[in-house]
């Protein structure tokens, strides 16, 4: 672990290799059991609702029908996530080619929506945990990620370089070039 700002980061976010390889996971992070969907910042909660319209036509019909009777966000403030269907897929998931894809995200792709998608998203498999003053930023290993791992290897890809765009929009662009130059100590 290693500080920047009051932020505590996992020295491991500086040295992993990681590039999203879909085709191998099938959007896995989008669909993990558990019974909750993405995690989401307070400030998140209106873009996220505001993002529900413009995502609908991507969504099933169950997706959709949940969508208008309970909405997409759970949970109290301070802990509010989207809402899980089936203890498993985010409401936003729908399947493209049996991989797993995100109806906010692609409504943003189309300039249906100024909401890309939840941090919290954007940002995985780095996870942030708040603390008093800062946060805590971590790796999160896991299984259904192990292709992003070989691809970022193979095609040398180091983590913060793959998630540079999310670590910018989370904690700008100073903080970011901070990162770097971790990675490039190590």
């Amino acid at each position: 672990m290693f500080r920047v700002d009051n932020n505590l980061v996992d020295s491991a976010i500086t040295t992993v290799k990681f590039a999203c390889d879909l085709s191998k996971c099938r959007g896995a992070c989008c669909t993990m059991p558990g019974g909750r969907g993405a995690p989401l910042q307070e400030e998140e909660v209106a873009h996220v609702q505001k993002a529900e319209r413009p995502a609908m036509r991507w969504l099933s019909k169950e997706k959709q029908y949940i969508i208008r009777q309970q909405g997409s966000v759970e949970g109290k403030t301070g802990d509010r996530s989207t809402v899980c269907v089936n203890d498993r897929d985010c409401v936003f998931v729908y399947y493209e080619e049996n991989v797993a894809k995100c109806a906010m995200e692609r409504a943003w792709l189309e300039g249906e929506s100024t909401f890309r998608k939840p941090l919290s998203c954007h940002l995985f498999p780095i996870r942030v945990d708040e603390l008093f003053g800062g946060a805590r930023l971590r790796y999160e290993e896991i299984d259904e990620c192990e292709p992003g791992v070989e691809r970022g290897e193979r095609e040398n890809i180091s983590l913060v370089k793959f998630l540079r765009e999310p670590i910018i929009r989370a904690f700008g662009e100073a903080f970011y070039e901070e990162l770097v130059s971790h990675s490039l100590e190590s």
